[in-house]
């Protein structure tokens, strides 16, 4: 078995290829998309994205006839050369609007959202669905065109510019479903011969139910919504909460309510619905939510995803380990794990330039945020971005550019093959996480996160709602692959889950309520993991992966200085290392039990062990 996995290590397949978003953001010919993608596989890029992006010419309309005569080549020559295609579901972001043409064809589709007012007085479109006496004063709730908008794909169609597409009602499942008929079901119809093997999936981004530059003091809303509201327990008076006493337990309480609504209308109209249609056709539904914490609607997805952007995730002020968007590498690959998927990904890079220079982006600064998604578990990478050009203002429109115009690109087959080799290793493997950390469908707790990744502690995010799917067998909660003696929680319980925790108490496992006293040491005490690191190192990380009865650890040093450490493993021996950069492997002239790390910037290893199955 191992023999098999270094081979695949060392030659590593096409399958685990990058693949970048290709923006097409000019005019187009045949023979720069040739060349292109000749260019893109001779760096061991065997697949992308086609994302019309801003810049594309108005002559190229958006699923024209003419768009489609230079898809068509691009998916044709694309399976000559053996390459794999991602469909991108809009014409730029977010997505669900198809260019703003299923308002056109409906104006009654646009967005839609609900404001509180102290008038008893309509805007247009407007319909009164509720008045609520407050403190000896009414207050009016208005739901509305909520104004919201897409960025488009030609000049003067932008953010708060006049020819910005409008944003349709992604809860309104007729609106979702207008929007299949003339998307997908175009692509399906140009180019259903590559659809299954050429065409891997479509790929849908950030759905925003407002739209973008949507009115103030709007939160989102829909036709019958308030029924759904209600059926989540929700009520009149909780409408006024929503908008002004929100930080108030009742208030807290009436959110919760709305949020649940939302969830499950979303997760009705917009994701089963796409989900069903790639199903039905043979490809992959991938893409990610708006938000980073979004875990819930990824159970919807094949290939679930999440988005590095702007440097909300970076090596400087502990970002990778701090605030919401530091969860979103486990947001994914959890999902993928406790649902029984193989694949899981992330579009990255995006805006990920130097704080001082959005244009510098290096390809040391690529392998810490590969790093940062590996050792999380990631194994599908959506490179943000390739652009077809970067004449005039194109260049400029989000960089960095990470493709054939960067400065590294001589070199992006070690990028590529790193890519290749790290995705490899980590499908079809098992993390050995011990302990479990309770979310819900869009909250994970990066508080608990923050210090079991400082004391080398896996963890896996487990969903409230999954519980019931788990059983509790000798102390343990097992779901799928996983086995978690320990089960970390927020305390924010519902009666299902208190009562689910108690009887895995009972069978011997253990429950840890997190507070201030709970300390690191306390949840490694209850973990008891096979590998100890002293002196501890705060920026290093560590996963454990079982694959084929081999175990490896996957070891990153995520700051800026070096890291220098002991290991121990607690059974078994360290016999290789691994290098997925420069693809090398080291034998060991004799096993070891301990040994001393160091770790310089920008450095990972895979130490290969004796333990398994």
């Amino acid at each position: 078995m191992l023999e098999n996995l270094k081979k695949e290590f060392l030659q590593p397949s096409e399958e685990f290829t990058p693949i970048p978003f290709w923006f097409w953001n000019d005019y187009l010919t045949e023979e720069e998309l040739d060349r292109q993608m000749l260019a893109f596989k001779e760096k061991g890029v065997d697949g992308f994205v086609i994302h019309p992006r801003l810049g594309l010419p108005e002559e190229i309309g958006y699923l024209t006839d003419t768009y489609f005569h230079y898809i068509r080549y691009a998916v044709k020559r694309a399976s000559q050369l053996h390459m794999k295609v991602v469909l991108y579901d809009e014409a730029m972001y977010p997505s669900g609007s198809c260019h703003g043409q299923v308002v056109r064809e409906n104006p009654a589709f646009a967005s839609r959202g609900l404001r509180m007012s102290d008038r008893e007085s309509a805007e247009e479109g407007e319909l009164l669905i509720a008045a609520v006496k407050r403190e000896g004063k009414t207050w009016y709730f208005w739901e509305g065109p909520s104004g919201g908008t897409i960025r488009g794909v030609h000049y003067g169609e932008d953010d708060g510019e006049a020819g910005a597409p409008a944003s349709a009602d992604l809860m309104n499942p007729e609106a979702v479903a207008l929007f299949l008929q003339l998307t997908h079901e175009r692509y399906y119809q140009e180019l259903k011969e590559y659809f299954g093997n050429t065409i891997i999936g479509i790929f849908t981004d950030e759905p925003n139910i407002l739209g973008r530059c949507s009115k103030e003091g709007m939160i989102a809303w829909s036709g019958n919504f308030l029924e759904d509201f209600y059926r989540q327990g929700g009520n009149e008076q909780d409408l006024y909460l929503l908008f002004a006493d929100t930080d108030s337990s009742e208030g807290r309480r009436a959110g919760e309510r709305y949020k649940r609504a939302v969830y499950e209308r979303m997760s009705r109209a917009y994701y089963r619905q796409i989900a069903d249609w790639c199903a039905a056709h043979g490809v992959a539904m991938t893409g990610h939510p708006e938000k980073s914490t979004d875990i819930g609607y990824l159970q919807h997805f094949t290939i679930p995803c999440q988005d590095i952007v702007w440097r909300y995730v970076a090596p400087e002020e502990e970002k990778a380990i701090t605030g919401e968007h530091s969860t979103m590498g486990k947001c994914s690959s959890d999902s993928a794990r406790h649902r029984g998927k193989r694949r899981n990904g992330n579009e990255c890079f995006g805006c990920c330039g130097a704080p001082e220079d959005p244009y510098r982006f290096t390809m040391e600064d690529m392998k810490w945020y590969l790093d940062w998604l590996f050792v999380r578990g990631v194994n599908m990478i959506f490179p943000h971005a390739f652009y077809y050009s970067l004449r005039d203002r194109r260049k400029e429109e989000r960089p960095p550019e990470v493709g054939m115009h960067s400065s590294f690109w001589e070199d992006y087959h070690i990028a590529s093959d790193y890519i290749k080799r790290m995705c490899g290793l980590l499908t079809d493997s098992v993390n050995q996480a011990k302990a479990a950390v309770l979310c819900r469908s869009e909250e994970l707790s990066w508080e608990i996160a923050k210090p079991l990744f400082e004391n080398q502690i896996e963890f896996n995010y487990l969903e409230e709602e999954l519980l019931p799917s788990c059983r509790i067998e000798n102390g343990c909660v097992l779901i799928r692959q996983q086995r978690y003696p320990v089960v970390i929680t927020d305390g924010k319980d519902t009666p299902e889950t208190r009562d689910f925790l108690r009887r895995l108490e009972e069978s011997g496992g253990t429950v840890l309520v997190w507070n201030a006293a709970l300390t690191a040491q306390k949840i490694r005490e209850a973990v008891k993991p096979a590998e100890t690191f002293l002196p501890p190192a705060r920026d290093l990380r560590c996963t454990c992966l079982r694959k084929e009865g081999t175990e490896f650890l996957f070891l990153v040093n995520e700051g800026e200085n070096s890291v220098t450490t002991n290991l121990r493993l607690e059974d078994g021996h360290i016999c290789q290392i691994w290098d997925a950069w420069n693809g090398t492997i080291k034998q060991l002239e004799l096993p070891v039990q301990e040994m001393k790390l160091s770790l310089g910037q920008r450095e990972s290893l895979i130490l290969v062990t004796d333990r398994g199955e």
